[in-house]
């Protein structure tokens, strides 16, 4: 067999980098992604709550280094794209990747014994992806009784259960989060069939394709949402670490 050229190996390692160029927004609504308010609140500096931060030193370096490839690298992709992609196709690709991610919304509800909303989340799967042309239009909006609820994850199910948010963390290329969340990060990975480590897609390169085009098509709102942030906060850092916390909590609250 002939070996890969260096031009296709770099292409490769581009791909895959992509794949984790994107911040860990809260929570992404199932139809639409969430408004700047609903993500982070009112990205209020003053905390009304300690936060946990013994590893600020090295979280405020990762920080500077994820803000480097968000302006550097993402913003310019996410540019290109929204220059050359239609509205309706944008649309059409973001219904669809949030249609995806369905196996996690039943697994956060089906921890927290939410037999409920798993029901709901099926549902209105079920006709997004029939009616909608696989998720590409949000059918089920159009029924009264499928109105979505407040998207679950493993780790809002965690903190359902009574584990704490533990040390505040911020991610290398994937932004804030925590040691409650990040398990429940892997969580979610591992519970969708489209996501290695189990995914149903055998081929690694599929797979690269599939996860490089999810994080094309979340930047624009995903990186719109962290620059607001940036440009009206006195101490960015501060203020994505309050938001996040405030709105992680609020959701589990909610349950």
């Amino acid at each position: 067999m002939q070996a890969p050229s260096s031009s296709m190996q770099l292409l490769r390692w581009f791909v895959f980098s992509l794949v984790l160029l994107v911040p860990v927004a809260a929570v992404q609504a199932e139809d639409d992604f969430l408004s700047e308010e609903d993500l982070y609140g009112d990205f209020e500096e003053e905390a009304v709550f300690a936060v946990s931060d013994p590893l600020e030193s090295i979280n405020r370096a990762t920080f500077k280094f994820n803000d480097f490839v968000y302006v550097k690298v993402m913003q310019p992709i996410s540019n290109g794209y929204q220059k050359v992609t239609p509205d309706p196709v944008e649309k059409g690709a973001s219904n669809f990747f949030a249609n995806l991610g369905y196996p996690v919304r039943l697994v956060g509800n089906l921890l927290q014994l939410e037999l409920k909303g798993a029901w709901l989340e099926t549902e209105r799967f079920a006709v997004n992806t029939t009616l909608g042309i696989v998720g590409v239009r949000r059918a089920a909006a159009q029924f009264e009784r499928l109105q979505p609820r407040q998207p679950e994850d493993v780790g809002l199910a965690f903190g359902a259960w009574g584990i704490g948010d533990g040390p505040y963390l911020v991610l290398p290329f994937l932004g804030p989060s925590n040691c409650r969340d990040l398990v429940g990060l892997v969580g979610d990975r591992a519970v969708n069939p489209l996501k290695s480590p189990y995914s149903v897609i055998e081929e690694y390169q599929w797979q690269l394709a599939l996860d490089a085009t999810e994080v094309i098509v979340k930047s624009p709102t995903l990186l719109d949402i962290y620059m607001q942030l940036k440009d009206g906060a006195i101490d960015p850092y501060s203020a994505m670490k309050n938001g996040y916390a405030q709105k992680r909590r609020s959701m589990i609250e909610e349950e």
